[in-house]
């Protein structure tokens, strides 16, 4: 019986407890998991160094024989292994060392010919081989392109290479282990690609660059196609689902919007314009949408999300939107109340009137209406029956209840809240649109409880950009708009890196904007001082706010804000500030989306070099939205300048630093794509066309 991919590894392998336990703990439990456990980087091995030629700053790989191996101990008690190593060509002796290494003395092959590589250390005119990797030469088996793996706790490099190729890559040789293609051939044909056992067997040992590079294409292609497969599924359930209150088709109307845009106090932008026109062009088909608005920060979302509402609450349909924090929904809140208050001041309600859906099916039968029974009968005359209400947890008792009966009976047109909307309780009369605000933070489970209340419209705004090609793979079950240009008149926020020598610049210029009546944000990596490796010069957000409040600021109002906080406590902090009873806000990423404070105009980032650049433009996003020019300082540890902060200075474009981002760091957990169901892509890269 062969085994296959998903064959659980335990049953072709010998693997120890402990190891067994390890790989778990990191997700590597069949056949496909270890072999999907790239290398990290390749030595190349074809290139032999001499004695003459060997460089401090590169890893050399020399051919020779150990003469002999000792152990010494160091002042400090450090265990060191020294070896007398006579390379090939010259015949010269090298000493090689190695720290803390644990019986390399006893394994160390002596008078044998074997192939090391090492980076090699200058000491009074001394050169020694520092920790060498010991491979057994075999002449041009051992040559090549030499794959070296991550590791993971006790278990090492070492172990992952024995397992992999001489215990696993046997049995796929000689056919104990099955491994299909999952790309058709007629694709392999004809973009030249290798198959996947091909493909797998060269990655983890490649001959030379080619060969690795075609591989890595060939397994990259597979992953891209896998990921689209899925999303044209998803698409096409979502296309043929039926539902009881599915809506129905609605011919755009360009007339309501132009008198809609009307009655704004400003224009909309090309951007906006087009992405309404694809939404409305969507309400046209008799299946619900679903569709990704994305939008630098400050593009204007949530007009597009009340232009939206608007056709299919005149219809006679309801509409949500759910934020993920009370504050944020409230903000939201405002913003529709503010658009709708504004238009019916000015009459807009007088020339386009509500439709009532009257349910006209049997209450009392089991058996569920189809969409025909939908009928749009009554015409409501009062534009009072645009009840727009709010709902949150906190929201609780009578108050709730009377909520959610007026929910029920149509009596509400839109409701703005918190994930609270997907409880159970929450049950609408007729749901048309379902709009989720900052979509990274919305889950697949989330999302498919909102599904289950109903089949409505379902549209996803996010402010953290998103590079087109990642969005098209990510979210190929959903349309894209894009917001790529932001409203006139919004002021570019001046963006400076500056080291830890400028910190005293940087205070004077808070208190004198402070004086001025402005407010700052101060934002720190961490909730608490950290004293583990990589962390020790970082600054807490509970460190930060004592040196300020106490030493720096004493004579200004300075608050804190971090994820520990209850939610009530974080909200009431929140809104403090922008209602201007504290001058200074000190807190941790909890504020790297949607709030709005006008009269915030300086944001400080401690640390910045521990965010990725798309973080970073969020953090920005949070000043420069009233009419002050506003400012932003981007602090690090290091006394030399950042290459990748540098980007932040001359660029205000969120999509061109969200591509810079993922040129650097790759997909990952940058947009935070874990939470919509995403896999990481280990072959796929998004930034290259020909992929």
């Amino acid at each position: 019986m062969h085994n296959t991919l998903l064959t659980p590894l335990d049953k072709v392998i010998t693997i120890a407890k402990k190891h067994y336990i390890e790989l778990q703990k990191n997700n590597i439990v069949t056949v496909q998991d270890l072999l999907s456990y790239f290398p990290r980087e390749y030595e190349d091995r074809s290139n032999f160094t001499d004695f003459a030629n060997i460089r401090a700053d590169q890893t050399n790989i020399l051919i020779g024989e150990f003469l002999s191996v000792h152990k010494e101990k160091t002042r400090n008690n450090f265990q060191l292994v020294k070896a007398q190593f006579r390379e090939n060509t010259s015949q010269q002796i090298i000493e090689c060392v190695w720290f803390n290494a644990r019986g390399i003395d006893k394994t160390l092959p002596l008078h044998q010919k074997v192939m090391i590589s090492a980076k090699a250390k200058l000491n009074y005119g001394k050169i020694s081989l520092q920790t060498p990797k010991v491979q057994k030469y075999e002449g041009e088996i051992s040559e090549g392109l030499f794959p070296i793996y991550p590791t993971h706790s006790f278990i090492t490099e070492k172990w992952f290479f024995r397992k992999l190729h001489e215990e696993l890559i046997p049995q796929i040789h000689n056919g104990n282990i099955n491994i299909p293609n999952v790309v058709p051939s007629y694709f392999l044909e004809k973009f030249n690609l290798l198959n996947k056992k091909e493909a797998l067997l060269i990655l983890h040992y490649p001959k030379d660059k080619i060969s690795l590079k075609k591989a890595q294409n060939s397994l990259a292609f597979e992953e891209l196609f896998v990921l689209q497969l899925v999303s044209l599924y998803k698409k096409q359930n979502i296309q043929n689902a039926k539902h009881e209150s599915c809506v129905q088709a609605i011919p755009l109307n360009a007339c309501l919007m132009k008198d809609f845009f009307k009655t704004l106090p400003f224009t909309p932008t090309n951007a906006q314009k087009i992405s309404i026109f694809e939404i409305l062009k969507d309400y046209e088909k008799p299946i619900p949408m679903q569709r990704l608005l994305e939008g630098d920060v400050g593009s204007g979302k949530t007009l597009v999300a009340m232009c939206a509402i608007l056709p299919l609450i005149l219809e006679g349909y309801q509409a949500c939107i759910i934020a993920p924090t009370e504050i944020l929904a409230k903000q939201l809140f405002r913003g529709i109340t503010e658009f709708l208050a504004e238009a019916e001041k000015q009459d807009f309600f007088k020339k386009y009137k509500i439709k009532k859906l009257e349910n006209n099916y049997n209450k009392n039968s089991e058996n569920k209406p189809d969409n025909t029974l939908f009928e749009c009968e009554e015409i409501i005359e009062n534009n009072h029956y645009i009840q727009t209400e709010f709902l949150s947890g906190s929201i609780k008792g009578k108050k709730r209840e009377k909520l959610l009966e007026k929910l029920r009976t149509n009596q509400i047109q839109i409701l703005v809240g918190t994930h609270a909307i997907l409880e159970d309780p929450v049950i609408f009369h007729h749901l048309g649109l379902a709009i989720v605000d900052e979509q990274h933070r919305f889950g697949v489970m989330q999302r498919e409880k909102l599904l289950q209340k109903a089949s409505p419209h379902f549209l996803q705004m996010s402010a953290t950009p998103i590079p087109r090609s990642l969005a098209i793979v990510a979210f190929g079950d959903m349309d894209l708009s894009v917001l790529n240009e932001l409203p006139p008149g919004r002021q570019k926020i001046e963006t400076k890196v500056i080291t830890e020598t400028g910190r005293r610049t940087i205070e004077l210029f808070i208190d004198d904007q402070i004086e001025k009546g402005r407010q700052a944000f101060v934002i720190c990596p961490l909730v608490e001082t950290s004293e583990s490796e990589g962390f020790e010069d970082l600054r807490s957000v509970e460190e930060e706010f004592i040196r300020l409040s106490k030493h720096i600021f004493p004579h200004r109002k300075v608050a804190i804000l971090h994820g520990k906080m209850k939610s009530k406590e974080k909200d009431e902090i929140m809104m403090d500030f922008k209602n201007k009873e504290y001058d200074i806000l000190v807190a941790t990423s909890v504020v790297e989306v949607g709030v709005d404070v006008p009269n915030a105009t300086i944001m400080i980032i401690e640390g910045a070099e521990r965010f990725g650049l798309s973080q970073l433009h969020q953090f920005r996003g949070r000043v420069g939205r009233g009419t002050h020019k506003s400012y932003c300082f981007l602090l690090h540890t290091k006394s030399y300048r950042n290459q990748r902060l540098s980007a932040m200075e001359t660029t205000q474009n969120g999509f061109e630093l969200a591509e810079m981002d993922m040129k650097m760091r790759g997909t990952g957990e940058i947009f935070g794509l874990k939470q919509s169901g995403i896999p990481d892509l280990k072959m796929a890269n998004l930034m290259d066309g020909r992929k």
